[in-house]
């Protein structure tokens, strides 16, 4: 038996019946597949035709009886007892060329399933009331089923079974229209709008497919056969052809048939029409239990719905059933959860209507000039109750179910999209604009933060909003979703012509109006439905009408002060060190507060509903008397919160705030101890003038010397070590405080002593100057121009108030003129006559006598010359030559014998006694020196020491900083659950030789964790370079290991039961997505030099050179050598002898140049080649591409400062120690040299000295 499609014209009608009397028919093809041998046709009554309608044709066939243009199904028997029910070629699916342009990039299992369901949705729906509505899914190990009761297909023109198979041909598309407008939730099913879900879904889900369907009028079942590789092996190049739009005449068939109806199909539908979808090994096994919760929330109001019913009841507009299981019948599922979990209050109900004109060179001429579109979002809240979030209740409950997803409180998507009933699974969207308080300020603003996490809105949709091909979300570049995206903000762009019409409780809102409606409605659920502030452990202790409620961040006029609370079965307490993470609420911006919480305190009385609930924490940085107190006086109580914090407690439960271990607290207290004010600093010249003043003072200077415009104090931190600093005027060298800063000036003179010079002191405020904050400026010449004027030593004190901060003092040695050019010489005048006589020799360019009265007198003796007899002093020398010092970068001290103003001694013959004595005062004189020389040198020997013992202290710091930060990252890397770099990360953490993973031998790491960088701007802008991908590769030795990670089946999918994914199934995780591998070996290595002098073995660039010849200002470096390799990877090296830098650096930086500013880089862009990065965030790509904005990646390398640096400052130090040293004992030998000598001339002397006694005695 053959069977032919014969589709009935004037001009074929000859060729027809040439055909059938010929019997040129395809011979039939038995059900195992196999041709059947020619049968004798010359047997009477044997051969005959027949119809669709088992109808017998015998003899001659008259082609006039059949309707012309249609296609007709003839059936050849030829005698043969074996019927055949599938035939090749039957069917042709070539598709529309323009059709196969629209191919969505992928499907995935469950999006495939549930587009086939959408298909038997919309059949099942244009049954009329009489007709059961009824899909059902069952899913085997070897097949996949779905089954509907809608009003099927078979080989007629209207309602061929060509049209499921043929891409472009259904004929769904032909109805969205009307699916726009009517009532929410627009259960309207008519989702086709490409043509292709049929044939591409059952291909994603399997390898072959059997479409099998009938009509009411047909008495047959009409079958279509899709065979995923015979359509890519047979037609894989007609395919290409029509995709590339080829005129080929080539066409894409499959192979089809008809039988009778099963018993089973005819008692699911009494009315006798449907369609089974069946799928053959299908890829993926399914947990029945979650396809039935998926496809629960996939179609929950077509499933159940309370909103078509007129009597108000639960109605169930299809039978959905999946492995015989009704679907409403199950408790299971995102929506019904939510459900339950939502408060009984109103919900904010908004009606959008979004309108906008087509543009005339794209809509068709038979087109509206309008498009529109209709969504209603509906605003349920989730109160807190008992102390708990019902989100959390929801995700605990989805997890417990094993629906659960990655979110948690604070990623939960609170919108949530259906189109024309349909859950679009991917659009799991943030808040809406008109959702957010992020910019709210006033008292409830904490509040409405808080609050609006409570909040989920359900989108509904009409057919005039556009999803994606694979019906997962809106369409992202429709005007329709920009505007709902950006509901509550000033219209982008690309929605000027968009317009919104916006009705509550059927009133128009504009924006503004929006926005107050909403707040008041969530201020309202809060005060009726929240219950978080009843979560008291202790007794409380009542505050009424509190006056600083804006400083506690409460608007209740009454509120509990308790001293324990307990939250998600964890008790906290006063006295706690907690850790507050960045971001965790208002004043918790840009890093982690550590602080100890003092109280907690709960609005309301007991029992009332409402009211919010906070901590009152003290930071680490605040002393005890600054905290908040407690205050009860006469049964009047009071809160002083002070300088304390008031959080939310709801930082508890998004778990931004942390219990503290004493060990970590204690680091923090250190740091904190390092941050804080320690000394004060007065600027040199230099830095001044990096500041554009004049404010240095000098360390001596003549009498009269002008006064510096300023003085410019600065307030170190504990960390600042003056020896260790290469640039004191950098802002983490100087403390930034609010507090007040003292100036006094003392003045000490031999005369009159220590003394307070008059008007000297003063006040001043840090204040910025160039971009540095922290800057005390102190006015000087100004206000004091003649300060200078008098010799001596003026003492400049400064010191904080409210601070321990030590104190310092700067002395001025102002010295008396050495050249006098004025002096004024007294005497009394007989007779007003001055006579000058008997004057020495005194040169003088001019006298002025001057009465007392101030009047210039006349001076008669016009000589301006006269004598002055002077001696010449004689010149001493010494028996004993100074004693050198054997170190010459240490100065001795000048000798005491040999300054110009020692004694003259007489040049006269000087008895013997005399001589010894004057011998005697020179060795003392030396050995004076020689001790104030060692005296010296221990004071410089213990300064190196403690400048050594400072910085190996910082090195310990630094290395202390590098490894908690390093530590810090493994953390974040490992909680990046269903990613290979966390699975990875934990599996490093393993010694080598205790893993049994294979795959792990050729591993290195992940490229995070290599290096470190010197800064944490030099740190953000190389990993934001890089991007999270490279950041987060897998660097392994060769290729051979890279591959290793994954193994492969037959298909060719990712075996997920061997290799790194079955080590992430060890450790209960899973890997999701690619992820990128780095193979060493494979990497074309940096050839040129090195500089041989840095330990870190950096790559010898040459500099950049601009076109005028000159190194571009602000360049830095080259990235590649900005990287730091630790101690464990710096000797690394591949089976070429290769280093990570010439390999693994060198391939993701090149020759990547940094620049200390944006303006740097754009002004050197002649002179660079491979793309540049600034620290400010500029970002200059090879490609010519300039990154814009600003980033702020999660995934950075680790800031460790340069040790090295500070290890050669160490060996400088202990160099020069060995040389004090050294000096020291060449010292300690010759003053005992000395001293011996002194007593031998001393005992010599006290001999002289006692003949000289004995003879006096004699004479007198």
């Amino acid at each position: 038996m053959d069977a032919a499609m014969l589709q009935r014209t004037k001009k074929s009608q000859m060729l027809e019946d040439q055909m059938i009397r010929a019997g040129h028919i395809d011979q039939d093809l038995l059900p195992n597949g196999k041709r059947k041998r020619k049968r004798d046709r010359d047997g009477k009554g044997c051969l005959f035709l027949e119809d669709a309608n088992d109808r017998k044709i015998r003899g001659e066939m008259n082609f006039k009886n059949f309707k012309p243009h249609e296609c007709h199904i003839l059936k050849l028997h030829d005698g043969s007892h074996e019927s055949a029910y599938t035939f090749e070629n039957m069917w042709d699916l070539t598709p529309v060329t323009d059709i196969l342009k629209e191919l969505p990039e992928e499907y995935t299992f469950e999006t495939a399933l549930a587009d086939l369901i959408d298909n038997s949705l919309q059949a099942v729906w244009a049954n009329d009331s009489r007709h059961k509505k009824l899909i059902s899914v069952d899913v085997a190990d070897d097949v996949i089923s779905i089954f509907d009761t809608g009003p099927g297909m078979d080989g007629s023109d209207e309602h061929c079974i060509v049209k499921w198979g043929k891409m472009g041909a259904s004929l769904h598309r032909s109805l969205r229209e009307q699916a726009i407008g009517g009532r929410p939730p627009y259960l309207t099913p008519f989702f086709g709008m490409f043509g292709y879900g049929g044939p591409l879904a059952s291909m994603q889900l399997g390898r072959h497919a059997l479409v099998s369907s009938k009509t009411k009028d047909s008495r047959k079942v009409y079958t279509l056969h899709l065979d995923r590789e015979a359509l890519l092996t047979g037609s894989n190049s007609n395919f290409q052809k029509k995709r590339r739009g080829s005129d080929s005449d080539s066409n894409w068939k499959t192979d089809g048939g008809m039988r009778d109806p099963l018993e089973d199909e005819i008692s699911k539908t009494p009315h006798g029409s449907f369609t089974k979808v069946e799928i053959f090994k299908p890829k993926s096994k399914l947990d029945i239990s979650q396809l039935q919760c998926k496809l629960k929330d996939i179609y929950f109001p077509y499933i159940q719905c309370d909103e078509e019913s007129k009597s108000g009841k639960t109605i169930t507009p299809v039978n959905f059933e999946v492995n015989g299981v009704d679907l409403a019948e199950i408790e299971g599922g995102e929506i019904a959860i939510t459900n339950v979990h939502s408060c009984n209050g109103p919900d904010f109900v908004l009606q959008l209507h979004f309108s906008c004109k087509q543009d005339s060179m794209t809509k068709s001429p038979d087109s509206k000039a309008y498009i529109q579109a209709n969504a209603r979002l509906k605003c349920a809240y989730f109160p807190m109750v008992e102390g708990k979030e019902n989100i959390e209740k929801i995700l605990e409950r989805l997890e417990s179910d094993g629906c659960g997803t990655s979110e948690n409180f604070e990623t939960y998507s609170r919108v949530s999209i259906r189109r024309l009933g349909r859950l679009l699974p991917d659009a799991r969207w943030a808040r809406l604009p008109f959702m957010e308080f992020k910019q709210k300020k006033g008292d409830k603003a904490d509040l409405l933060k808080i609050c609006c996490l409570r909040v989920k809105c359900f989108i509904e949709t009409d057919a005039g909003f556009n999803p994606t091909p694979s019906k997962t979300n809106l369409a992202h570049h429709s005007p329709f979703t920009t505007s709902l995206r950006n509901l509550g903000n000033q219209p982008l762009e690309n929605e000027k012509d968009v317009r919104i019409k916006i009705y509550r409780d059927g009133n128009h809102l504009t924006i503004s109006q929006l926005k107050k409606e909403y707040e008041d409605w969530i201020l309202q659920m809060h005060e009726r439905y929240d219950d978080e502030a009843h979560c008291g452990e202790d007794q409380p202790v009542l505050v009424v009408s509190p006056a600083n409620k804006k400083a506690l961040r409460i608007s209740s006029e009454v509120a509990r002060v308790h001293k324990s609370l307990k939250r998600k079965g964890v008790t906290w307490k006063c006295g706690q060190k907690i850790k507050l993470l960045r971001g965790a609420c208002a004043g918790v911006h840009n890093n982690n507060v550590y602080a100890t919480i003092e109280y907690f305190l709960l609005e309301g009385l007991e029992g009332d509903p409402g009211g919010g609930a906070r901590i009152i924490c003290r930071p680490l940085s605040l002393s005890v008397d600054k905290g908040c107190i407690l205050k009860i006086n006469d049964g009047d109580t009071s809160l002083d919160i002070r300088d304390s914090l008031s959080v939310p407690v709801s930082v508890i439960d998004s778990g931004k705030c942390l219990a503290v271990e004493s060990n970590e607290w204690d680091n923090q207290l250190e740091k904190q101890r390092q941050k804080s004010p320690s000394t004060i600093d007065l600027l040199d010249v230099e830095e001044c003038q990096e500041l554009g003043v004049d404010g240095a003072l000098p360390v001596d200077a003549p009498a009269g010397k002008v006064p510096p415009e300023v003085i410019v104090a600065v307030v170190r931190p504990a960390s600042y070590v003056s020896s260790c600093a290469s640039k004191t005027l950098d802002q983490k060298y100087i403390a930034r405080t609010n507090l007040k800063m003292f100036m006094e000036v003392e003045f000490r003179s031999d005369a009159e002593g220590l003394r307070t010079v008059r008007n000297i002191s003063a006040c001043a405020v840090p204040e910025p100057r160039k971009g540095i904050q922290g800057l005390y400026i102190f006015p000087l010449k100004s206000k004091y121009p003649a300060l200078f004027q008098t010799s001596g030593v003026y003492t400049f004190s400064f010191h904080l108030t409210e601070s321990n901060c030590k104190h310092v003092e700067k002395r001025v040695l102002i010295k008396q003129a050495p050249i006098v050019e004025y002096k004024e010489i007294q005497f009394t005048c007989p007779n007003g006559k001055a006579p000058v006589i008997g004057t020495p020799k005194v040169e003088f360019d001019e006298i002025q006598v001057q009465s007392s009265h101030g009047k210039v007198l006349p001076l008669q003796d016009s000589s301006s010359i006269q004598q002055v007899p002077v001696m010449k002093a004689p010149k001493v020398e010494y028996d004993e030559s100074p004693i050198p010092c054997p170190n010459e970068k240490i100065f001795l001290l000048q000798d005491s014998s040999s300054l110009p103003h020692a004694q003259n001694l007489e040049a006269s013959n000087v008895n013997k006694e005399k001589e010894l004595e004057k011998d005697l005062h020179r060795s003392g004189m030396q050995i004076g020196d020689m001790e104030k020389n060692l005296d010296a040198l221990n004071k410089e020997k213990a300064v190196i020491e403690q400048d050594i013992y400072v910085v190996q202290a910082s090195v310990e710091r630094c290395n202390s900083d590098y490894c908690s930060m390093k530590a810090e990252l493994k953390h974040r890397i490992e909680s990046m659950s269903h990613t290979a770099a966390s699975t990875l990360c934990n599996l490093l953490r393993v010694p080598s030789q205790e893993l049994s993973n294979d795959f792990m031998g050729g591993v290195i790491g992940l490229v995070a964790l290599l290096g470190s960088t010197g800064s944490s701007e030099l740190s953000r802008i190389l990993s934001e370079y890089l991007g999270e991908d490279q950041m987060l590769a897998v660097v392994c030795r060769s290729f051979a290991a890279a591959v290793a990670l994954e193994k492969y089946e037959h298909n060719g999918e990712v075996d997920s039961r061997h290799a790194l994914y079955a080590a992430a199934a060890k450790l209960g995780r899973s890997i999701n997505g690619r992820f990128l591998v780095i193979s060493l070996e494979d990497i074309r290595p940096y050839t040129g030099d090195f500089d041989g002098g840095d330990p870190q073995r950096k790559l010898a660039l040459p500099y950049p050179i601009l076109p005028s010849g000159n190194i571009p200002d602000g360049f830095l470096g080259y990235a590649v050598n900005m990287v730091d390799l630790d101690e464990h990877h710096l000797h690394m090296t591949t089976a070429a002898g290769h280093v990570l830098r010439q390999t693994l650096f060198y391939f993701l930086f090149g020759e990547l140049h940094v620049y200390k500013t944006r303006q740097d880089m754009l002004a050197a862009r002649a002179c660079i080649k491979h793309g540049a990065v600034s620290l400010d965030g500029g970002i200059l790509r090879q490609t010519g591409a300039v990154s814009l904005g600003y980033g702020n990646p999660e995934i950075c390398f680790p800031v460790l400062r340069s040790v090295a640096v500070m290890k050669k400052k160490i060996e400088i130090y202990k160099e020069t120690m060995s040389a004090v040293i050294a000096a020291i004992e060449e010292f300690t030998k010759d003053h005992q040299k000395a001293l011996k000598k002194f007593h031998k001339k001393n005992k010599k002397w006290h001999e002289l000295a006692t003949v000289k006694e004995r003879r006096l005695i004699k004479t007198t």
